[in-house]
């Protein structure tokens, strides 16, 4: 691993500011690199060396020792003064035996570095230095230009993301925070409904990987045994029967920690009626008047993608309408659901609550509460959609940050919206989660009175008012997590809890998950 040792620790020490004016001193490009906001570059650096761990397999590859070319670079004649070619014979190339390959030779990695930005200066990449927002923003547009034909390249790269961003910080001094070695719940639910199953995550010490947990209710009841996992975390579900402010506790040893949630029966205020003879969706009885009457409500409810709710047909859009559904109220961050909506079952009960979840857009900017979403004015994403829970949430919170801190400080930066979910929820390459609209990234406030385009090592940071922004989070009842790596804010506590938890790849936004309400 030492060449990789020596990418990292020369890109590490390299300005990209420099780069940029080598490069842009050079003839036969259509690219001005030095345009690009200098807000811009620690993402940038984190996400080309994510590319080239992918391309070089962790610089190990042919082309990475023999010829310093860690990201697949092929020749083109733009590419003096920084390279030659190289001919190479490629196995999967046609036909065979095919002839060389020309790929680009670098002398150092110091000449790779300015010929990778080089090579993105071509005619291709027109338009580059306004791509360059975030990291997803960035390396969607090179391969949508021609860079690579896998089209789960952007996936494979982003993967990648936290380890480049570990690699940097190491190469340039900059520690990770320790895992605990205290045993804590960092993920709980404030409120639930009788019989609704909900999810309790934690962690504890890495060296407790494989221990038992013990877990009691109302210091009588206990739950079952729960295993530590890799890296000290742990979760399991659980569904309280019985109504009141439930306290569970979790134990190892003489290390324990204890939550107190609210469990609540469900209202019938304001509920729909929706009368079903038998199972609909996938592998339901699915007589015609169910299924309309289920597609309507989905169709009411915002899931327009289920199709014409006057047609009955059983199509990939209902079903997938139905799952993403059941994952919601399940508080799931993937789409995870059956496809099933089972007369009386949980699925049924919710389409006809009065406060089931809608599919929309999330709210608007509003100066008004220092609310900004700035995913809307992002014409090339489309993560603006989620759960009409998360959009009373934003507004909620946007309210609370701004009554307790930014109307006394005007100067500060808003709330500000980056991604949710998909038009459709689902998969989406830029997130492992992200799926359900229950998840929102925040944009990290800056010292300047924006958001965004900078990381928590970025003197730009504003962290008094991250503080006063995740503390509006934590308030609001609905908020389950908030992860964020700042060392100092994860230090902090509020309400008894940690601010903020650690998740890799969280240095240059704030995430926050919400449970779904108690139904009514």
């Amino acid at each position: 691993m030492a060449l990789l040792d020596d990418l990292v620790a020369k890109y590490a020490a390299t300005d990209l500011a420099d780069i940029f004016a080598d490069v842009d001193a050079t003839a036969n490009r259509s690219v001005n690199l030095t345009t690009i906001n200098s807000d811009h570059y620690a993402h940038l650096k984190e996400i080309t060396l994510a590319q080239w761990l992918l391309e070089s397999a962790r610089a190990t590859s042919k082309l990475a020792n023999e010829h310093k070319n860690f990201a697949g670079l092929k020749w083109r004649d733009e590419m003096t003064p920084f390279a030659s070619p190289k001919g190479i014979h490629v196995p999967s190339e046609r036909p065979h035996p095919a002839p060389p390959v020309e790929f680009c030779f670098f002398a150092d990695i110091d000449k790779f570095l300015r010929g990778y930005w080089k090579f993105l200066t071509r005619s291709p990449y027109k338009g580059l230095q306004d791509n360059t927002k975030t990291p997803e923003n960035f390396i969607g547009f090179i391969q949508s230009k021609g860079f690579a034909a896998d089209i789960s390249y952007v996936t494979k790269v982003l993967r990648l993301l936290p380890e480049a961003h570990d690699l940097l910080a190491k190469a340039q001094g900059i520690k990770p925070p320790s895992p605990s070695d205290t045993l804590e719940i960092t993920g709980f639910p404030k409120e639930v409904e009788v019989g609704q199953g909900f999810k309790v995550e934690g962690t504890a010490a890495p060296a407790d990987q494989g221990k038992k947990l013990s877990v009691l209710i109302d210091g009588q009841f206990p739950g079952e045994d729960v295993v530590i996992g890799e890296g000290g975390k742990w979760q399991f579900n659980f569904v309280f029967t019985q109504a009141g402010d439930r306290k569970m506790k979790v134990s190892l040893g003489t290390q324990r920690d204890e939550v107190t949630i609210q469990a609540s029966s469900a209202s019938e205020t304001g509920a729909v009626t929706i009368n079903l003879s038998g199972s609909v969706g996938s592998g339901g009885i699915n007589k015609t008047p169910d299924k309309l009457a289920v597609k309507k409500r989905l169709h009411d409810l915002g899931f327009t993608f289920v199709g014409n709710p006057t047609d009955p047909a059983l199509n990939t859009g209902f079903i997938k309408a139905i799952k993403l559904f059941q994952s919601i109220i399940a508080g799931r961050s993937t789409v995870t659901g059956d496809g099933r909506v089972d007369v009386g079952g949980t699925t049924h009960l919710w389409l006809q609550a009065a406060n089931a979840p809608r599919w929309q857009t999330m709210p608007n900017s509003d100066p008004s509460i220092s609310l900004r979403n700035r995913e809307k004015e992002e014409t090339f994403d489309d993560h603006d959609f989620g759960t009409s829970w998360l959009a009373d949430t934003i507004r909620e919170i946007a309210v609370d940050y701004h009554n307790s801190f930014r109307s006394s400080h005007l100067g500060e930066a808003p709330f500000t919206l980056n991604d949710v979910s998909r038009p459709q929820g689902g998969d989406t390459p830029d997130h492992a989660g992200h799926e359900t609209g229950l998840m929102c990234d925040v944009y990290l406030p800056r010292t300047d009175g924006k958001a965004g385009d900078i990381d928590m090592d970025s003197p730009l940071f504003d962290r008094n008012a991250t503080r006063e922004l995740i503390k509006a989070m934590r308030r609001h009842k609905l908020v389950r997590e908030v992860f964020f790596n700042d060392p100092t804010l994860m230090e902090e506590t509020f309400n008894g809890r940690k601010l903020c938890n650690f998740a890799s790849g969280h240095h240059h936004h704030i995430h926050f998950e919400i449970n779904p309400p108690v139904r009514a």
